[in-house]
């Protein structure tokens, strides 16, 4: 088990939720049920291989990076796909791995105006993707892609079931963070 956890765990865990969002983008929007599932399940799995990297964490040294894998990415920028848990990670990761199975389940039969539950959680699982991508990674271009993964469904998400000025809303957060991403 701590092979697979070392080898596979944390790109297991980051990239599942992606792709039971690409699993509910081929089923058809009248199938609400289906992707009610398909998100939930997705969270909880990706949830259950996080408490297995959690319980086999070595707590003594959690100052050093754990579960890392180094393999490369984009030779010509000397770019590498690094990620790796530690002590500071950790928590957010739990925090994460918590708080999007619990925001599916309280949407459940809640889904805000206008409703689309198939496109609210998918990028839900988008969100989670880029979320466990930004806390895991050792890379400063992958932290970077991974942090703009985290943007693209926040914007959609403020612009289409924000409040009521969330035209202004949404286009405010793009500005500050297409500026604060220019200086990345």
């Amino acid at each position: 088990m701590k092979d697979f956890l070392n080898s596979w765990g944390i790109s297991l865990m980051v990239f599942l939720p992606l792709v039971g969002a690409l699993a509910m983008l081929v089923v058809p929007k009248a199938k609400e049920q289906f992707h009610k599932v398909v998100a939930l399940a997705a969270s909880l799995v990706v949830g259950f291989i996080g408490i297995l990297l959690m319980t086999n964490f070595d707590y003594d040294a959690s100052g050093s990076l754990q579960y890392v894998v180094d393999k490369a990415w984009i030779p010509i920028i000397n770019s590498r796909y690094i990620v790796g848990i530690d002590g500071i990670s950790l928590p957010m990761i739990a925090l994460t791995l918590l708080i999007v199975p619990l925001c599916i389940i309280y949407s459940w039969n809640r889904f805000p105006e206008p409703k689309n539950p198939k496109a609210f959680l998918i990028l839900i699982l988008i969100l989670e993707t880029g979320m466990l991508g930004s806390f895991v990674a050792q890379d400063l271009i992958l932290f970077f892609v991974f942090f703009e993964v985290v943007l693209l469904p926040m914007y959609f998400m403020i612009g289409v079931w924000g409040g009521e000025k969330r035209q202004y809303a949404s286009l405010k957060f793009f500005l500050y963070t297409l500026f604060g991403s220019a200086l990345m």
